[in-house]
């Protein structure tokens, strides 16, 4: 008897303190913000507890994938552009809408090494997908013995493949006789000053009205001279000499030089002249013709 009079007392306790908890908790809820709050919450748990399941379990096929890179570089041959965009949308399609196929697809674009950073991989929505990255730059090319391959302003390889990388309507500089082999994949510096030194005088002339008509910048005798040559498209040779701002003592000055051909273009419109030979910028009072 003593057992039960216990148990109906702990019994009529808990009723009344749950009473109580519902009485406050219904106080509570006749305040119109905090009835708005719980509502808003309840939605958002409600949707994203449909929402993001349906979403993960949706595969969708590469003919029905939609990739974009966004704001591709205006230098990019639309044939390199579609063949990263069909590469992302392989990737994409052979998983389902979530996080790992993203993570996937930006380790597969990196590794093409056409990239210097993906920012980011996002679904826009269960069939279309928006990547944001950034491009290692072609700045000039290299001919090796193995043939030509694009460098960025850092002397960074880019990858080669069977087609177009830039568009036609960009010039470009060869390099030609570099000291050094190619690196062995893309991403890597070049090797050797005089890959340096070239990559230095390119920045000095690409602005220039005549930069077009130069074709490449020799580097066949800088291991012993430290001395570079420009090749126009008139199969001239201009003797440059060494890298802008390592002069040798009795050498003009790379403002020297470029103030001579400036000249030499107003007055003729081309800095040859039109005609084939070998010309020297280095003296420090006059171009000499070979």
């Amino acid at each position: 008897m003593v057992y039960y009079a216990m148990a109906r007392t702990k019994k009529k306790k808990f009723s009344y303190n749950l009473f109580v908890v519902l009485g406050a908790l219904g106080h509570i809820f006749k305040s119109p913000i905090v009835l708005s709050w719980v509502l808003a919450i309840s939605g958002l748990i409600i949707l994203s507890a449909m929402s993001v399941p349906k979403l993960r379990a949706i595969q969708v096929s590469a003919a029905d994938l939609k990739v974009t890179l966004n704001n591709p570089p205006i230098w990019i041959d639309d044939s390199l552009l579609l063949e990263l965009q069909d590469l992302a949308r392989i990737h994409l399609a052979k998983t389902t809408v979530g996080r790992e196929g993203l993570i996937e697809t930006a380790d597969t674009l990196t590794a093409t090494g056409w990239f210097q950073e993906i920012t980011q991989v996002r679904w826009v929505n269960d069939n279309e997908a928006i990547i944001d990255a950034s491009f290692l730059i072609p700045f000039a090319r290299v001919q090796d013995k193995d043939g030509i391959v694009y460098i960025d302003d850092q002397g960074r390889r880019l990858p080669t493949r069977i087609g177009e990388i830039t568009k036609p309507n960009y010039h470009f500089i060869t390099l030609v006789q570099p000291t050094f082999r190619r690196p062995q994949r893309s991403g890597l510096q070049w090797s050797g000053k005089d890959i340096v030194a070239a990559i230095s005088l390119l920045k000095l002339i690409y602005n220039k009205p005549w930069a077009t008509q130069i074709t490449s910048i020799n580097l066949s005798r800088f291991a012993s001279s430290s001395s570079m040559i420009l090749e126009t498209n008139k199969q001239s040779a201009f003797i440059w000499g060494s890298a802008p701002g390592e002069e040798q003592r009795l050498e003009a000055l790379a403002d020297q030089k470029i103030y001579r051909l400036n000249h030499i273009y107003k007055q003729y419109g081309q800095i040859d002249q039109g005609i084939s030979g070998e010309l020297d910028l280095t003296n420090t009072s006059t171009v000499y013709r070979h």
